[in-house]
């Protein structure tokens, strides 16, 4: 099912600054995409780039470096919303649901402090209402993402696209839920 381009949100309508954040969750490596504007058809990035921390740091350290930045994109843009990757462990990597935690967790925070919903979305629901398929490759979201957002659209890593897919999708549920 494609986002619908038209419908709004009434408490939305007079707002032409509606701009979600969207982040794709990871210790080594966070994008994230500011998208605004007043409809889908009419969106526009923001901000986008990938928070990199380097793994001889402490934890901590890097949790930190995450937060400030993240929370410098919610004190500069008029975010109202965050769309985040839900995250899950499997089987095969279950270390990698123990170093998610710490960034969803702060992620989590923010939202609560900048009064802000927090958007869970599952990597098949993003491929699927992007692209038609929930079994859809990330170049795939990304040609589909250039197509909604414009030919121009430059994404720097596969993290980025993730983020930029998440904002667009948090938008949707936003402004036409």
């Amino acid at each position: 099912m494609s986002p619908s381009l038209h419908e709004v949100n009434p408490l939305l309508r007079n707002n032409p600054r509606h701009a979600v954040l969207g982040v794709d969750p990871g210790l080594a490596a966070t994008g994230f995409a500011v998208l605004e504007g007043p409809s889908l058809d009419r969106l526009r990035v923001l901000a986008q780039g990938t928070v990199r921390t380097e793994s001889t740091l402490p934890v901590s350290r890097r949790i930190g470096l995450l937060y400030d930045r993240l929370d410098g994109l919610l004190s500069e843009y008029p975010v109202k919303g965050i769309a985040i990757e839900d995250h899950f462990s499997r089987r095969a990597s279950p270390g990698a649901g123990l170093m998610l935690g710490p960034v969803v967790g702060i992620v989590a925070l923010l939202a609560d402090r900048h009064g802000v919903p927090l958007l869970p979305i599952s990597p098949r629901e993003l491929k699927h209402r992007i692209t038609g398929t929930g079994a859809a490759s990330k170049v795939a979201v990304q040609r589909a993402l250039a197509v909604w957002l414009g030919n121009g659209l430059r994404i720097g890593s596969t993290h980025e696209g993730d983020a930029m897919g998440l904002a667009f999708l948090g938008y949707s549920r936003m402004v036409a839920p």
